[in-house]
């Protein structure tokens, strides 16, 4: 790894280094008494963070340090000592990068997902058809294979963890929403301003449709429509601030996975919490 990552890169792996070393658990409280364990050493806790693949937690602590091979691979069997001590958490290995500096400028021309810099968010603010709000850009296409795959696992096994996969895929999606065309505005909070189609069910209740991705929109409909993005959190406060509105549906032309407004005002305190 020294030799390989510092012809690609360039960098001198045997100088001071800022490195991260995971750990991952079931649960974020596990982790919590990691951090504790880990207080002798003095590092830095960067956060506890959701596994977006797969149910469970990541702890990512760091701090600057210089090693050797033999002082890393040191280093790597302390903490996976720690990790035995507390059932469920294992060490998830490392990633190392240069330590800022002030006087650095930043090349990421707005491409690097956790830069904060004034470029990348001058970038995304131009790209991002919600303004920056989110990742997505105007020449990425919506789609959304979490979605579908977390639908497909829980009607073959509608388990508590198949069903807790489904509810973080809904909260992470980007949806596609039908607006007639020539009333095009990203902004749900004005509704005036966003002529919507809407579905209906045998009793004549109002849905919102929400597609996963463009194929499922022309699916449903033949009309000139346009369509604009709304993440998980945008579409639940959209729907909820419709007081005609029964709910939202997923993907209504095909396999529909229908959000009632109680399922809807859920997924809406789930993210408050």
């Amino acid at each position: 790894m020294f030799v390989e990552l510092g012809s690609e890169t360039g960098w001198k792996l045997d100088g001071e280094m800022l490195w991260s070393f995971y750990f991952a658990a079931p649960t974020p409280e596990v982790l919590e008494s990691v951090v504790d364990a880990l207080e002798p050493y003095g590092f830095d806790l960067d956060e506890i963070f959701e596994n977006e693949d797969e149910p469970g937690f990541y702890l990512e602590v760091g701090r600057a340090e210089t090693h050797t091979p033999e002082t890393l691979f040191a280093r790597n069997a302390e903490l996976e000592a720690i990790a035995a001590k507390f059932e469920g958490v294992e060490y998830d290995g490392m990633e190392v990068d240069p330590i800022p500096s002030d006087d650095d400028e930043c090349d990421c021309e707005g491409n690097c997902e956790n830069c904060d810099c004034d470029e990348n968010e001058a970038v995304a603010e131009e790209k991002c058809c919600c303004g920056g709000g989110h990742c997505h850009t105007e020449s990425e296409p919506i789609e959304n294979p979490e979605i579908l795959t977390a639908i497909a696992a829980v009607s073959k096994d509608p388990s508590e963890a198949t069903q807790h996969g489904l509810t973080l895929a809904l909260e992470r999606g980007l949806y596609l929403v039908p607006v007639f065309a020539g009333r095009l505005d990203t902004d749900p909070s004005d509704d005036e301003a966003v002529q919507v189609l809407v579905c209906t069910d045998e009793k004549g209740d109002e849905y919102l449709p929400l597609f996963t991705d463009e194929a499922a929109l022309k699916g449903w409909t033949e009309e000139s429509v346009s369509a604009m993005v709304l993440t998980g959190p945008e579409a639940w406060d959209f729907i909820l601030s419709q007081p005609e509105c029964s709910g939202g549906v997923i993907n209504p032309g095909g396999a529909a996975l229908p959000l009632n407004r109680e399922m809807v005002t859920l997924l809406k305190k789930m993210i408050e919490e």
